[in-house]
């Protein structure tokens, strides 16, 4: 194939959906929590979603963020509003030559109150379909490795899509054990799993074009 074909291309397309949704999802919770301290003042540009009385003691952290507004009401309002478009527009112009500047809405999320792994995982996953649109998307010879790689790619979708409850579920029934491996969980599924997902997207792409 010399060019990148959207419609064949469902594993990266789909992987861009899904982690640009599961951002969406995180930024709409910071904005509930910080409805839930409406007539709170924030001391400073950098606030916790969630009201806790000591955020190292819990496992979310009190989910920290980054506001332009002192008042928590505006920012969560916001941030929620934020979020849904978040997640129109990337539905209605994932095959649009105008996806790119979807990644312009993750900087007011990042400045009212959305976090920090959103804008994060947002703009990384964004930006890379963006880059595989324009690229050539030559096919590749299958080897071993990459049809492994590219074979965990349903199940690794799959696990990110389900940790998002799975996560608060477990930090509600054992906060203690929940705190204790946050780091890891934060390292493995905020980090390295949604560029996994993506790197396995582009292998199944390329193998099943072969």
């Amino acid at each position: 194939m010399n060019k990148y074909d959207f419609k064949a291309c469902d594993p990266i397309k789909t992987s861009t959906v899904v982690l640009i949704t599961y951002t969406a999802i995180i930024g709409f919770i910071h904005g509930v929590g910080e409805i839930f301290q409406a007539g709170s003042q924030a001391t400073s540009n950098m606030i916790y979603a969630l009201n806790v009385a000591d955020p190292s003691e819990v496992w979310h952290g009190g989910l920290p963020a980054f506001t332009l507004t002192p008042n928590f009401l505006i920012s969560g309002i916001l941030t929620i509003l934020i979020s849904i478009a978040i997640v129109i527009f990337v539905n209605l112009l994932i095959e649009s030559k105008y996806f790119i500047f979807i990644l312009l809405i993750f900087i007011p999320l990042f400045l009212f109150g959305g976090g920090f792994i959103p804008p994060f995982i947002g703009i990384m996953s964004g930006t890379y379909y963006a880059i595989l649109k324009r690229s050539n998307m030559n096919t590749v010879k299958p080897t071993l490795l990459r049809k492994l790689v590219a074979q965990l790619w349903i199940y690794l979708i799959s696990a990110l899509i389900l940790w998002l409850p799975s996560s608060w579920i477990i930090g509600w029934i054992f906060p203690v054990f929940r705190l204790q491996i946050s780091s890891v969980t934060f390292i493995v599924f905020d980090l390295f799993l949604p560029f996994l997902i993506l790197t396995a997207a582009n292998s199944k792409y390329r193998i099943a074009s072969n």
